[in-house]
């Protein structure tokens, strides 16, 4: 597939929803969470805060396999990766972070044509960023519903015209 600016422009926003509009969620809402909050679950047998980070961080990892021919490695039953821990807070946002940077360089290396973007790589990108939307609104939610803290992400600037921004800016 011939690399357009369409696609450049796909990347770059991927990249950029995930790295400055998720993750800065994602880290404020982790910030200073109590275990009690983070490992509890919200329902019997539900998840908890903890185990869905986990999971969205797994799920980062697997699409760097993919993005990279390293698949073989994939182990079944990711759908059911919940796992609990005990974890602070503090360790989940740096976990979570540092598997990110691995993404984030698997991004790089295609905006620089490092790596062939094929039309299945779209697919797989366009899959991981909702998927972490998803499970981060989930987040998002139980903390709010566990602590009773209300984020006001768009009216404090973490929203769509913040990210169009940063996408403006990070576009040649």
């Amino acid at each position: 597939m011939e690399f357009t600016g369409f696609q450049k422009t796909f990347l770059k926003i991927s990249l950029l929803r995930m790295k400055d509009l998720y993750f800065l969620k994602l880290r404020a809402v982790l910030e200073d969470l109590p275990n009690e909050v983070l490992w509890a679950e919200s329902y019997p047998g539900g998840n908890s805060i903890g185990s869905i980070v986990l999971h969205m961080g797994e799920h980062i990892a697997r699409n760097c396999l993919r993005l990279t021919n390293a698949e073989g490695q994939l182990l079944p039953g990711f759908e059911n990766f919940f796992p609990k821990d005990a974890a602070s807070s503090l360790q989940l946002i740096q976990k979570f972070e540092e598997q990110f940077r691995e993404w984030e360089e698997v991004m790089e290396r295609f905006l620089h044509r490092e790596c062939r973007l094929s039309e299945e790589h779209i697919h797989q990108i366009y899959h991981l960023v909702e998927h972490t939307g998803y499970h981060l609104g989930q987040i998002i939610d139980r903390v709010q519903g566990a602590t009773g803290r209300k984020f006001h992400f768009c009216e404090n600037g973490l929203n769509e015209a913040f990210l169009r921004g940063q996408i403006d800016q990070n576009l040649p």
